[in-house]
């Protein structure tokens, strides 16, 4: 349009030519109150989802039956309905007035907190945010010698703020976690001060077998502060990962197939239990991406970086360990994005 030149709009605000899809329609004011009242009771979004599926009439389906998750959070959104842990809109206000609040329950779970800004621990300008229950201190103590699981989850919020968790395994096999760090930071000194914490509290752990994913400085932490574990394994997912995000030093025209055939051979070996047949696939896997001009970028890579420590991610070395594959972490992690945090980054 240029400035100056006056247009007729005719609006029609009834589309005609195409069928009604009841998907398209916008929820009924009725059924957004009703929603909303679930939510604001704290009645979680996968719960209310699944009430709204068990009571459809396949003979009569209305919209109602079609909210999906981002229909709820619309509504939180227009009904300013928030999380009820949350205490304050500015979010470092909030934080502080739960630690506070914290002080005066009989087992206060904050080991420790630092606001940004405030003198003390590490750097002035860090936060860190360190939680163990009473629960979890009971779990820790009696799991902790036999599996150590730890991870950082990213992506969590706006403000670049990380959650590293201690995972422990009980005795049916389900991941518990044990112990909650919240930080900017992501080094050996943020590690060690939080191992330092736990340590303080329940004493020293010396744990059998320690998992994490490739960053040295979660184990390196862990061995300074506890003491050396008599196996370290790595996170299978991470190592996948690793491996994935490398996959473009292999070159050529037919550079697609290669990095797709690279992949999976990568993770039949990987998942491989028998140890000399792993050797051996090793061997042969390692001979044919040094022969090939296309892939041997990669092959000098993954020598250079897990040839010459395979009993960390290979599973043949952990078949007694009782841990073939990252599933507790991988578990915590879809239960703190699809759960706690229903899918969305956490405001």
């Amino acid at each position: 349009l240029t400035e100056g030149e006056d247009y007729q709009v005719v609006f029609y605000p009834t589309h005609i030519g195409h069928s009604r899809n009841i998907g398209r329609v916008p929820l009924p004011d009725r059924n957004r109150t009703e929603l909303a009242g679930r939510l604001t009771e704290g009645v979680p979004i996968q719960r209310i989802l699944e009430d709204i599926r068990n009571s459809a009439d396949t003979s009569s389906i209305e919209r109602l039956h079609l909210t999906e998750k981002k229909d709820l959070h619309n509504i939180k959104r227009d009904f300013r309905i928030s999380y009820s842990t949350k205490l304050h809109e500015n979010d470092a206000i909030s934080v502080r007035l739960w630690v506070d609040s914290m002080k005066g329950t009989p087992y206060n779970p904050v080991l420790h907190f630092k606001e940004e800004g405030q003198q003390g621990s590490l750097n002035d300008k860090d936060f860190i945010l360190i939680i163990m229950n009473a629960f979890q201190q009971e779990q820790l103590i009696q799991y902790g010698s036999d599996k150590i699981c730890i991870n950082g989850t990213h992506g969590l919020n706006n403000y670049d703020f990380q959650l590293y968790t201690i995972v422990v395994v009980d005795r049916y096999g389900s991941g518990i976690p044990v112990a909650f760090c919240f930080s900017n930071r992501s080094d050996s000194a943020l590690f060690e001060f939080f191992f330092n914490k736990i340590k303080d509290k329940v004493g020293n752990i010396q744990t059998q077998t320690f998992m994490s994913d490739d960053a040295p400085a979660f184990y390196n932490a862990w061995r300074h502060i506890m003491g050396p574990a008599e196996h370290q394994l790595l996170c299978s997912w991470h190592v996948q990962r690793n491996f994935f995000q490398n996959l473009n030093k292999i070159t050529g025209d037919n550079s697609k197939e290669k990095r797709s055939l690279v992949f999976k051979t990568l993770k039949v070996l990987q998942s491989e239990t028998n140890e000399q047949k792993f050797s051996v696939g090793l061997k042969k896997f390692v001979d044919d991406l040094n022969s090939d001009p296309d892939t041997s970028s990669f092959g000098n890579y993954f020598s250079k970086y897990y040839v010459g420590r395979t009993q960390t991610w290979a599973y043949c070395y952990r078949k007694s360990l009782g841990i073939n594959t990252n599933m507790y972490l991988e578990a915590l992690h879809k239960k703190i994005k699809y759960t706690y945090l229903e899918g969305k980054q956490c405001r």
